[in-house]
């Protein structure tokens, strides 16, 4: 009761759930203790949010604290009990165990404009730079509000089902679960949420990163050698935080983000198949397909090779593992099949040819390094076909697992041509759902490429690695690789010198935009959140340089009334477009086909557009 009345909260409880989860002793090697704390967090969130707790005052962070520290507690009293030594109980520190934290550091100050927003019009003037995210902080609120995500909510005042109730939301339930963890169970006014959301985009990014490197981190291959691995993981931290990897958050689809990232913690899991104990290694597995699952489902395709060769590893050993495992197993995948049911009962409405032909907006990352990464992955697949008879039985079995695993991108890759084929016979052209599917295939490419070559040809280095030269050239190949996908750096920016990286230029943008004054429309959005009043409107205004549609969205989100009744408002706000003049002509539409429905206009327009609709003059209203 007192967390959810505002008490014993703050972000500080942040960093102390982290804690709690990475000293559960799951095992020794750091880098798979962040794994699983982040898998766990972003796998069972949406589970939480799916059901309405029966307990009056309980909220989910509350639940995610006390179970992590009932787990922290149980195995410490296990560990004491039957003597085991301290030391094995605690993480161990391994130098390539920094990578990730350093690859965390510099994600924070690539997403500092999001971390550090301190007022409304701050994260108002981020947020509105790119389109999606009015819907998706209107899930996350409406998440906050009602208890439950959209899919499962009774239907909305107008009697009509709320906007965007067959849209996954997986990310928007680890958003409004860490929101409980630092904030409490109970929402803020619209303006706080505005700013804890957008605080927390940046957030969870950040656990991304963490993710995506400690998954490399944790493979053995990578532990052997500081020095071996500095190179290779650096060239993916520097995809992830500034290259490709850094497009979905700053184009406004950081669920997607998150999605890739728990792919490339399935493909982790299942390298680690032969080393980790396999209740551990389902687990972390079905909570990270859960997390897909639920946060952009199109990227199940992707996990479909992990899972293959991981059940077939565990069919192989089948004998091996106990029957309480087995068990395990079982309840395990009953669960999962659960959650996986309910992922697709949530969009069983859409239709697969109406959402893969859908248009929209993204950034572009560069079509040819993407080919070439391909081309890459291709070529260490090629190489770990022709050592498939080199070795023991056991050595040549590895190897083609591997290979299964690492050639997920060509896998991916044929799917995106026979998705291209699709695409242009029926709507002419590559759409949104192209662009977005080729920049996972990209990461993913980047990912195994990496991991298939230092599985490959590390042994050999590692012999040479001792000699100074050797330690020279690889400080001076991993400067090379942070510059792989453009410049990073925005400290000579004033002086001539741009960055080229997405995630850089995008930092320098969001910073410029800070430093000057606030646009007129994020003004206005904040006088819109405060009106009050039981009917529901919608702005429609002209702005410079600002999207009349999206500013509209941005007046249903704010006020948590965005429902699919209304949701025809919005295109019918299009005649602004053609400059400040057509109020009368977008407002009109409205108001003869949506009685249900009121305008709210700029504050000079209230007396003209009144008489001009006499008899909607109570429907037309100002902030």
């Amino acid at each position: 009761m007192t967390r959810n009345a505002g008490g014993l909260t703050g972000w500080g409880f942040g960093p102390v759930l982290g804690l709690v989860l990475i000293l559960i002793p799951i095992s020794r090697s750091l880098s798979l203790r962040i794994v699983f704390s982040v898998v766990v967090l972003a796998g069972t969130a949406p589970i939480m949010w799916w059901v309405s707790g029966p307990v009056p005052g309980l909220n989910r962070g509350t639940v995610v604290l006390a179970l992590a520290a009932a787990a922290l507690a149980a195995t410490a009293s296990y560990w004491l009990l039957t003597r085991r030594p301290v030391r094995a109980f605690l993480p161990q520190f391994h130098a390539v165990d920094g990578l990730p934290v350093l690859s965390a550091v510099a994600s924070v100050w690539v997403v500092q404009g999001f971390i550090t927003v301190r007022s409304v019009e701050q994260a108002l003037q981020l947020l509105t730079q790119s389109w999606d995210f009015a819907p998706h902080f209107n899930m996350y609120n409406m998440i906050r509000n009602h208890g439950a995500v959209l899919a499962v909510l009774p239907a909305s005042p107008d009697g009509g089902p709320w906007s965007a109730a067959t849209y996954p939301q997986g990310f928007h339930a680890l958003v409004a679960t860490l929101a409980e963890v630092v904030a409490g169970g109970r929402a803020g006014d619209v303006g706080q949420e505005v700013v804890l959301f957008c605080r927390l985009v940046g957030v969870v990014t950040v656990l991304g990163t963490l993710l995506v490197v400690a998954g490399l981190t944790a493979l053995p291959v990578f532990r052997r050698n500081f020095f071996v691995t500095l190179p290779l993981v650096a060239i993916v931290a520097t995809a992830w935080v500034v290259g490709p990897g850094a497009i979905p958050v700053f184009g406004a689809f950081p669920n997607f983000g998150l999605g890739v990232a728990l792919c490339i913690a399935c493909i982790a899991i299942v390298q680690l198949r032969r080393v980790i104990h396999p209740a551990l290694g389902s687990s972390i597995l079905m909570l990270a397909l859960i997390g897909v699952a639920h946060g952009w489902i199109l990227l199940l395709l992707l996990c479909l090779p992990s899972v293959v060769v991981y059940g077939w590893h565990l069919f192989l050993h089948r004998r091996q593992i106990g029957l309480g495992v087995w068990l395990f197993q079982a309840v395990l995948v009953s669960l999962g099949g659960a959650a996986f049911i309910a992922a697709i009962w949530q969009v069983r409405s859409m239709s697969a040819g109406e959402v893969l032909t859908t248009t929209g907006g993204i950034a572009l990352a560069d079509t040819g390094v993407a080919v070439l990464c391909v081309v890459a992955n291709a070529l260490v697949a090629l190489a770990f076909y022709s050592r498939r008879k080199v070795g023991s039985a056991e050595a040549r079995h590895g190897t083609l697992t591997s290979l299964h695993v690492l050639a997920t991108p060509l896998f991916a890759a044929a799917l995106l041509i026979c998705l291209a084929v699709f695409q242009l016979t029926q709507a002419g052209a590559l759409t949104y759902y192209f662009h977005k599917s080729f920049l996972a295939v990209e990461i993913l490419a980047i990912v195994c490429t990496v991991v298939g070559a230092a599985e490959l040809w590390s042994p050999l280095l590692v012999a040479r690695s001792r000699r100074k030269a050797f330690v020279a050239a690889s400080l001076l190949t991993a400067l090379g690789a942070t510059h792989f996908f453009g410049l990073p750096f925005t400290g000579l920016s004033q002086q001539g010198l741009k960055p080229t990286a997405h995630g850089a230029n995008a930092l320098l943008q969001q910073s410029t935009s800070l430093a000057g004054p606030i646009p007129p429309l994020v003004s206005k959005l904040v006088q819109v959140a405060r009106v009050k009043q039981e009917r529901t409107f919608i702005y429609v205004g002209f702005n410079d340089y600002f999207d009349p549609m999206l500013a509209a969205q941005w007046s249903l989100t704010l006020q948590g009334k965005w429902t699919n009744k209304i949701e025809p408002a919005i295109p019918l706000v299009r005649p602004m477009y053609q400059g400040p003049s057509k109020v009368p002509d977008a407002i009109s539409g409205i108001l003869d086909t949506m009685p249900e429905l009121d305008v709210l206009v700029d504050q000079g327009l209230v007396p003209e557009l009144r008489a001009a609709f006499p008899q909607h003059a109570s429907r037309i209203i100002t902030y």
